[in-house]
């Protein structure tokens, strides 16, 4: 098989697979990890660094959601599953480094920090007085995430250098914060947390097939959720994802190598999936209000400026939300990052 150049690459990190997820399903940011050049914005890529390489920088990720009215919470307090929540928005901006440490063979990890806007749930009804109904604005969970780390393992590759395939086995530490009280004096539900307190680990797989100016790739991941803060168990996750990349004014390129990667701006189009299980609290039972699965159609956009860096751009638009119970619907979401490599 041919070995990758060790040339300076615009590499990418793209978002794959769900680090924790809550009782709204994309309230909580799907930020993983890929290296790749040609590759998409969110669906992972097959290709690892090349030995002795960095890539480090930063990936944001931006939800807004439909949030609730107040009336609106208040009849859902009178159906079969009063415990209702609503958020308003989720920024998860993370730094994150990786190294690789064969051309085959890529360990990296991320620090994020969380930014959660309008959590709102209807206040207890008062026995004494049950028509005097209100909603509480439990406020703004904001803090540190759960730092998660990963390795990827590129375990084949065609002779021609255009097909990959690779697995990424991830763990994300009960590192965030867990104990931040709302507005009411108590603490906020593990789900609107920063951190989940629970330990992790992720297992998937990733294919990037190149064709030309244009690029394949998928890939699914799957994640155990483990138990964690005020018992609970948030659930287990699938993420999976297609994606097609091309790249503008290079129809015969090697699409993984600056020394030969001639076009600066790709354009992406991508559809981004996740499957997320009821989560459950240890003595309580399941959550009706949680998981269930969402596909997002992601349109975007990279650019690299130099053979070192590169920026990318990604919008989208909720096309499926097949959520249980009453979970705050997404309107849409973005995604951005910058890259720097040596």
């Amino acid at each position: 098989m041919i070995q990758p150049k060790k040339t300076p690459l615009a590499i990418v990190l793209s978002s794959a697979f769900a680090l924790y997820s809550g009782a709204a399903l994309a309230d909580h940011g799907s930020l993983g990890f890929g290296i790749g050049t040609a590759s998409p914005i969110i669906t992972q890529p097959g290709v690892t660094l090349p030995t002795n390489m960095w890539a480090v920088g930063t990936i944001t990720q931006f939800s807004s959601f439909n949030s609730a009215s107040d009336q609106k919470l208040l009849d859902l307090q009178n159906g079969p599953n009063p415990d209702v929540h609503s958020v308003s928005t989720y920024l998860q901006p993370s730094i994150f480094a990786a190294y690789g440490l064969t051309d085959d063979l890529t360990f990296g990890v991320k620090v994020p920090y969380v930014f959660r806007t309008g959590v709102r749930s209807p206040a207890e009804i008062d026995l004494d007085n049950p028509d005097a109904r209100s909603v509480n604005t439990l406020g703004d969970p904001n803090g540190f995430g759960d730092v998660s780390i990963f390795t990827q393992y590129r375990f084949f590759h065609t002779a021609d250098n255009l097909n990959h395939v690779a697995l990424t086995l991830g763990l994300k530490t009960p590192t965030g914060q867990t104990a931040l009280t709302n507005n009411q004096g108590t603490n906020f539900e593990t789900h609107h947390q920063p951190g989940s307190g629970s330990w992790n680990p992720s297992a998937g797989i990733s294919y990037t097939r190149v064709m030309g100016s244009f690029s394949f790739d998928t890939n699914a991941m799957y994640t155990i959720a483990t138990r964690g803060a005020q018992g609970t168990y948030l659930g287990d996750n699938i993420g999976y994802n297609i994606a097609l990349s091309y790249a503008f004014g290079a129809p015969a390129r090697n699409a993984f190598f600056s020394a030969s990667n001639n076009a600066p701006w790709t354009a992406v189009l991508e559809f981004n999936g996740e499957r997320q299980a009821q989560q459950r609290t240890a003595g309580v039972g399941y959550d009706a209000n949680s998981g269930g699965n969402t596909i997002y159609v992601s349109p975007g956009v990279r650019y690299s400026g130099g053979k070192n860096w590169n920026t990318a751009l990604s919008i989208g638009t909720p096309i499926v939300q097949d959520l249980n119970g009453y979970q705050t619907p997404a309107e849409y979401r973005i995604t951005y990052r910058f890259v720097v490599a040596f």
